[in-house]
């Protein structure tokens, strides 16, 4: 199947592919945030149905996990693969159906995008879910509600005089700035998404960090990095470069009732005694004290 075959599908795939694979990952990183009118729609939904979609995507997740450790072993299939899943298991936001589904008829060349489009759909997933849950979880919170309302409202490009002042700094569930971040503190900055920083901690020291709205503590001994949780629980990093968040493949796992916090958050690696990478991968963000933020 030619690509301009794929077309009749919805999305013409020579204009998602661009020059090269990571001009296609970062076309497809656009793709990975939940959509205005699908907020909308979450709005208009209850708890129960909001719990019930979470669980779905859970499933979802679950099983393009399976296929994609099964396509570690047969990189040849994952084409194959990619064919029998149910085309409704791929939402219509941002065309991903249309778009999976035309790489999906596409020919051994494109394995590697193939990989890509997989992996950044369960980026979108996971946002999605985390938005599910960040909605469930502030209705559970009557100081919450109004807020929550606002940061919806900033998310849909919608702020009312009212809220305009206090809104500046928070651009929820956008591509800089998510909802979370006035819950840490306005002291607080998050970190570049998906960008490496370098920061200093020397042996001894301690840095205060929130994963989304959760306080965390990293301290730096001699020979290890440990992370400290708000609930007192610690966690050694091991040496070299560690990830953090909910998922099990991490090295550092954290508890699931962190629900703000992602699958796959913080990258952490200590690359000399006195000086930190971190590089935050995560839907609802990573804050640090600026004074701590290189110059």
């Amino acid at each position: 199947m030619s690509m301009s075959e794929a077309s009749q599908d919805g999305v013409r795939l020579e204009s998602v592919l661009g020059t090269s694979l990571q001009a296609f990952e970062e076309n497809l990183s656009q793709r990975t945030k939940v959509p205005p009118e699908r907020i909308v729609e979450f709005l208009s939904c209850s708890n129960a149905e909001l719990e019930q979609q979470a669980r779905v995507i859970e499933e979802v997740e679950r099983r393009f996990g399976i296929l994609l450790d099964r396509c570690e072993k047969e990189p040849d299939n994952l084409g194959p693969f990619m064919r029998a899943l149910d085309p409704k298991a791929f939402s219509r936001d941002h065309d991903w159906r249309s778009l999976v589904l035309a790489l999906s008829r596409q020919g051994s060349g494109y394995e590697l995008h193939k990989r890509v489009a997989l992996t950044k759909y369960l980026e979108y997933l996971s946002f999605r879910k985390e938005l599910l849950n960040f909605i469930c979880s502030r209705r559970k919170q009557p100081r919450q509600v109004g807020k929550l309302a606002r940061d919806m409202r900033k998310a849909l490009g919608q702020p009312d005089e009212a809220s305009a002042a206090s809104l500046k700094e928070t651009d929820a569930f956008g591509m800089t700035r998510v909802a979370a971040m006035p819950m840490a503190s306005d002291k607080y900055v998050r970190l570049p998404e998906r960008e490496t920083v370098r920061m200093k901690l020397r042996t001894g020291e301690s840095l205060q960090v929130f994963l989304a709205s959760h306080r965390f503590v990293l301290r730096a001994r001699a020979e290890e990095l440990e992370l400290v949780d708000e609930r007192g629980v610690s966690h050694r990093l091991p040496a070299g470069r560690s990830s953090i968040g909910r998922h099990v493949d991490n090295d550092v796992m954290l508890d699931s009732r962190y629900q703000e916090i992602s699958r796959f958050h913080l990258i952490v690696e200590r690359e000399e005694p006195a000086t930190l990478r971190l590089t935050d991968i995560s839907s609802f963000g990573t804050f640090v004290d600026p004074v701590r933020l290189p110059r």
